[in-house]
């Protein structure tokens, strides 16, 4: 099993990049319980392996594609479509419904009773994008043209390109490379 990759910088995001690319995943970690429940212990959000985890999985699966439909077009410039922004407002809503406030000392934030369960984490998703859409910075928000993860670009000089240059960015300039300049089979014999 390969190492979880965080790049989202906002779980919304990171949730969303639960498959490793876009539009054919090779790697899928809300496939199965096992592999939620590594996703979820990585990203500091664990969750219990109660039975109600592989009903819970579409309901997971939904909102991950959603969230990718909503965030994904804001990274271009475009208006996500209102349906998909319902999606997200529906599950927020549920979740708000079943959470109460923790003071933080400074701040309040959501907070769920435990044991934390897939739902809960979903809440937490739909809590992160509805942060994220009405507080942004939305004009920070990026797609990575080489496996389509997305992220919220926090560089001091705001040009992120890539979800990851150890592995999208170093690809493709490899590739942009060897385009330019050949394979170097071509030697004189």
């Amino acid at each position: 099993m390969t190492d979880v990759e965080l790049v989202g910088n906002a779980l919304c995001l990171d949730f969303a990049n639960t498959v490793n690319a876009r539009p054919v995943a090779r790697r899928d970690w809300l496939a199965s319980p096992d592999e939620v429940v590594t996703w979820a212990r990585a990203v500091g959000h664990p969750v219990d392996g109660d039975p109600s985890l592989r009903f819970t999985l579409p309901v997971a699966r939904e909102l991950r594609e959603t969230v990718f439909r909503v965030f994904q077009p804001l990274a271009h410039g475009e208006r996500p479509a209102p349906d998909d922004l319902d999606v997200v407002h529906g599950m927020h809503t549920e979740g708000i419904a079943r959470g109460r406030f923790v003071d933080d000392g400074e701040t309040f934030r959501m907070s769920w009773a435990q044991p934390q369960t897939l739902r809960v984490l979903i809440w937490e998703v739909a809590a992160s994008a509805i942060g994220l859409l009405t507080q942004g910075p939305l004009h920070r928000l990026g797609d990575c043209p080489s496996c389509h993860w997305l992220f919220l670009d926090t560089s001091k000089n705001g040009r992120r390109r890539w979800c990851s240059m150890a592995t999208c960015g170093s690809r493709d300039k490899s590739r942009r490379y060897y385009a330019a300049h050949g394979s170097g089979d071509d030697a004189d014999g």
